[in-house]
């Protein structure tokens, strides 16, 4: 209706925001999320999500204006100094509308319902979201970013927002017919539960050949990665891939998983002094990231690094994951031992600045000769390929991969100076799904690389979940969603409860401390009783309890994260492996012939849920080794059933037997003859135990 009067408007930068001294708070001063405080003295009388703000709403008849955003956001900020910040605005806002500010990161259900709205109505999203509801909360108009005044021929956000105000005093019954029809055009209509079951190992293995020939079609042969710019990490891709890889010896599979990995770390996106990827790159050679640094991509990228140097032995892979791992124990985790969300991508203003440099900087630094030769090893020049003549780091030649020392030692002190610069703000809230994935990632960089560091971080980020975020201060729920200065808030969703059962199997794993897999039963059963609908075999994304939100969705696809559903299945199927329980593989194999039935097209979309797809289809073999106290004992069969050419392989890994359990992988299960000892079964077959891991191939062989 609205849409066709409106286009977004070349992007404006403005002038910082104004002291907080003499403002009024609004609604938002008494909220936790660091992006809700940033706008808590706005003119604009914000307020949170919630029961008063709807029924004001309702009261006064004003149609709501709902912001969606996030701390990390540059575009966000932007908005907020030109638009939020503006008197004439805020009070025009104020007068015509209940205004709602969102922090997608504390309701990505919210996000997720009115994005899919955005996308509908204009094709594209993006943050920071700008959607108009009725006062039933249903949306008839949305966008992103808008300039604040008309420029260059085209409508600003004031001339949207009188336009809005006026369709809506004149033109009322014609935008609620609308926005019903949009809210009918939003339920997600999965089709029944299949009968049939799962296909034969032999099936599937067809499926996975074919598979690598329909990501081909997509892939940059040149640059690495999947479709044009703007470029995603694509990491369920690649994990696919990787599997893929493994499983059927697949070179095609491979050489894409490998070049794309080379390629992204390569570029800008990685931070080459400090570690850690940016969420995105602007171009299609990964040369200029949007520079905000996402929990949840380093959780998801430290995997595909390390199952990449698994398979290759190639040592950039591992320095990559190792650089990734150290990154986050450096500066994302809390002193609690949670990992903070995410780091900005401004900092003093501009977009980028504590990361890019010039030649003449980098040999204020290092001195002539270093400084030249840095130039070159990361792609910095006079011209720059950033703003204002300047650089973001990227990686030419050899030198680095072969870890010289002279590379190591320019980049300490790269590090060491840029550290004297104002940084980007952190987001140091504590979000339960992000976190089940940087802990899944850590616990398998801890187990892959025998590093106890990484193993360390990652129990002391799931103990602080425990502690802080399961049960507590909101009724009728058993796990609460996000955590900040002492106070855990809002529901947890389906892929905080996913997420976190896998990052408790992986725990197990890596310890064999029975704990986590006794919580990540806890959290599983939960998934089963309170999202699970049979009806479709796919979980739904909320337990449905909020009554603020008009419709209950289920999304089994990818996103920027894995897809929830997906994980959920992978977590029962390995449940299942771990305790033997028929119920878990039972709603598993159902979840996986759903998602089977929905791939019309092939995996894009799908490969969380199809990457572990194989752990349902073929009984996986287990392989618990029990120590006899020292780590190292454990190093020997660690190497060998983590070398190449072993898939289809759970490993359990326990510093010291413990024979009195009454979990099947330890009762009545010693460490032989005083040496790490490994006992491998496929469901109730076992083989006879073995000490030597030099015997594996002759095990796996049998």
């Amino acid at each position: 209706m609205l849409l066709q009067l409106f286009a977004l408007a070349p992007l404006i930068l403005a002038p910082p925001q104004k002291s907080h001294d003499d403002r009024k708070a609004n609604h938002l001063a008494q909220e936790t999320s660091p992006y809700l405080l940033q706008h808590a003295y706005n003119p604009v009388n914000w307020y949170p999500w919630g029961k008063e703000a709807l029924a004001i709403a309702k009261s006064e008849e004003k149609p709501i204006f709902l912001s969606i955003g996030y701390s990390a956001c540059h575009w966000c900020h932007v908005m907020e100094r030109e638009s939020f910040e503006d008197e004439e605005i805020a009070k025009y806002l104020n007068e015509h509308f209940v205004c709602i500010k969102v922090d997608r990161e504390e309701r990505p259900d919210l996000d997720d319902l009115y994005m899919t709205a955005v996308q509908q109505m204009t094709g594209s999203g993006g943050w920071p979201m700008s959607v108009f509801l009725t006062p039933d909360r249903k949306p008839f108009f949305g966008g992103t970013y808008f300039p604040p005044r008309a420029k260059f021929g085209r409508p600003g956000f004031f001339d949207l927002l009188m336009e809005i105000n006026k369709a809506w005093d004149t033109r009322r019954s014609e935008i609620v017919e609308a926005a019903n029809q949009m809210g009918e055009q939003l339920a997600v209509r999965l089709p029944a539960a299949p009968d049939r079951g799962l296909p034969k190992p032999s099936k599937l293995g067809e499926r996975e050949i074919n598979w690598v020939s329909i990501f081909k079609k997509q892939y940059d042969s040149t640059w690495g990665g999947f479709g044009d710019a703007p470029k995603f990490p694509r990491t369920d891709d690649i994990l696919l891939l990787l599997g893929i890889s493994d499983r059927h010896d697949s070179d095609e599979a491979r050489r894409m998983a490998f070049h794309s990995l080379h390629k992204m770390a390569d570029g800008g996106m990685f931070d080459q002094l400090g570690g850690g990827f940016a969420r995105y790159s602007t171009d299609a050679k990964w040369l200029i990231p949007h520079f905000e640094k996402m929990l949840y991509d380093q959780g998801t990228l430290i995997p595909c690094y390390l199952e990449a140097w698994r398979q290759s032995g190639d040592y950039f892979f591992e320095r990559i994951a190792r650089e990734n791992c150290d990154y986050l124990i450096r500066e994302m985790q809390s002193p609690g031992g949670g990992l903070w969300s995410s780091t900005d991508a401004d900092s003093e203003g501009e977009e980028g600045k504590f990361f890019v440099w010039t030649p003449q900087e980098l040999i204020q630094v290092l001195g002539k000769e270093d400084g030249e030769w840095a130039a070159s090893v990361f792609g910095v020049t006079k011209e720059g390929n950033f703003e204002h003549g300047k650089s973001a780091l990227t990686l030419r030649g050899d030198e680095q991969k072969n870890d010289s020392k002279r590379f190591q030692k320019i980049r300490a002190k790269l590090y060491s100076a840029r550290s004297s610069r104002i940084p980007p703000a952190t987001d140091d809230k504590i979000l339960t799904a992000w976190n089940g994935l940087a802990i899944h990632a850590l616990a398998q960089a801890g187990l892959l690389l025998g590093e106890d560091q990484y193993t360390q971080a990652a129990v002391a980020a799931g103990n602080f979940l425990l502690k802080e975020l399961r049960s507590g201060e909101i009724p009728n729920h058993y796990w609460s969603r996000s955590w900040r200065n002492g106070k855990a808030q809002h529901a947890a969703v389906l892929e905080d409860y996913a997420y976190l059962a896998r990052a408790f199997l992986s725990l197990f794993q890596a310890t064999g401390n029975e704990k986590w897999l006794l919580e990540a039963e806890s959290l599983a059963a939960i998934m089963v009783k309170d999202f699970w609908n049979p009806k479709t075999a796919v979980f739904f994304d909320t337990d449905g309890n909020d009554e603020t939100v008009f419709q209950r969705r289920s999304s089994p696809w990818d996103g920027a994260i894995p897809s929830p559903n997906g994980i959920a299945l992978e977590s029962l199927v390995i449940l299942h492996a771990f305790t033997h329980e028929a119920r878990w593989k039972e709603i598993a194999d159902k979840g996986f012939a759903a998602v089977l039935q929905l791939m019309s097209r092939g995996p894009r979309g799908f490969s969380a849920t199809t990457r572990s797809l194989w752990l349902a289809v073929e009984e996986p073999r287990v392989a618990v080794v029990v120590g006899t106290g020292d780590q190292k004992a454990l190093s020997g069969w660690r190497n060998a059933l983590h070398s190449p050419g072993t898939p289809g392989m759970l490993g359990v890994f326990s510093l010291e037997a413990n024979p009195k359990s009454e979990n099947p992988l330890f009762a009545n299960r010693e460490a032989m003859d005083g040496k790490a000892t490994l006992y491998l079964c496929r469901g109730p077959i076992c083989l006879p135990p073995s000490t030597s891991p030099g015997d594996l191939k002759e095990l796996l062989d049998k």
